[in-house]
Parts: C-alpha cells; sequence; structure tokens
C-alpha cells in the first residue's frame, strides 16, 4: 500500500477530544471509509504532519476533508520508508 506525508496547519482550536480520537484510530490501526490507515500524526507548534497509507493522495486529501481539515494536494507527499 503507498504510504504518504503530508503537511498542514493544526487548527487553534482543536478539542482534546478531537486529538483523542485521532490517538485511537491510530491505536487500533482503523482503516477509514477512504481507504486511509493513520500510522503517525506529528503535532507541533501550529503544525501537523501525518503520516498515512493509503490507495493515493486523493483519498489522503478527502479523509483529512472530512476530519475537518482542508488539504490540498500539493501538501501531499508519496514517500518510501527505508528499513
Amino acid at each position: 500500500m503507498p504510504q504518504f506525508i503530508d503537511h498542514h496547519g493544526t487548527p487553534a482550536d482543536l478539542p482534546p477530544e478531537v486529538v483523542g480520537q485521532i490517538r485511537e484510530r491510530l491505536i487500533s490501526g482503523e482503516v477509514d471509509e477512504f481507504g486511509e490507515k493513520g500510522l503517525r500524526v506529528f503535532i507541533g507548534a501550529g503544525e501537523t504532519y501525518c503520516h498515512t497509507e493509503a490507495p493515493d493522495a486523493e483519498a489522503v486529501r478527502r479523509s483529512h476533508e472530512a476530519m475537518g481539515v482542508p488539504l490540498g494536494l500539493e501538501a501531499i507527499v508519496e514517500v518510501q520508508v527505508l528499513p
């Protein structure tokens, strides 16, 4: 399955329960309705980086949009993970 890294701003009003939901999804390995599976999420001061598996970049975009995080395709990069 292709892997992707995306970068976007962290919403200032991101409720703790949403962070908890994201954490639970990562721990469970759940694949969403778009085919995206979160692998790692890095949240910093105003910035977030997500490492995911998905069929394609459009699935990543749609998954983020469903969570209320607008994401352009230019912010999504397919990556190869080295051992």
